[in-house]
């Protein structure tokens, strides 16, 4: 990937060499993927999106920082984000399902999470989901080490979820 145009820059090697081998095996398969990103803020779909001849794979991304907005455009529940949080297992699951419902995409990854603030700094949560399968959940934490980092291993958690739903 060329460094001025892509997440090159900022990522380890062994991302960015995962990814290209993800979206390389949903090709072979005709399959695709969607993002559901919370403290990530669309960092996964960029990164889907970087490699060049493959990056068909992947259908859409979802931008969804604020409650409202996991409420409104993936149709998590306003009263299970009030029951258990936005940053929970619950609310995880639900963004991945949402995401599969209203996209094209055969394969879906949510990411919800304290990127570096609050009372768990670093606690995210994240699911993928697939048509027929049972959505899975994983919890990370990071810990304090910063948004930036934070982030970083998100890709990697993420990039690994996705291709164990291939």
């Amino acid at each position: 990937m060329n460094d001025t145009e892509t997440l090159s820059a900022v990522l380890p090697d062994e991302v960015e060499e995962s990814t290209r081998r993800l979206l390389a095996k949903a090709c072979e398969r005709g399959l695709s993927f969607a993002s559901a990103e919370s403290c990530t803020g669309g960092m996964l779909a960029s990164l889907l999106t970087d490699v060049q001849g493959v990056a068909h794979a992947f259908d859409r991304g979802f931008v969804t920082y604020s409650e409202a907005s996991k409420t409104e455009m993936l149709g998590v529940p306003a009263d299970l984000i009030e029951d258990k949080g936005a940053v929970s297992a619950e609310v995880a699951i639900a963004m991945a399902e949402g995401a599969l419902e209203r996209s094209d995409a055969n394969i879906t990854i949510a990411i919800t999470g304290f990127a570096d603030k609050g009372e768990n700094p670093g606690l995210v949560h994240f699911a993928t989901a697939r048509a027929g399968r049972k959505t899975i959940h994983r919890v990370e934490r990071f810990g304090p080490i910063g948004r930036g980092r934070t982030r970083v291993g998100c890709m990697r958690v993420a990039v690994e979820m996705m291709t164990d739903m291939l």
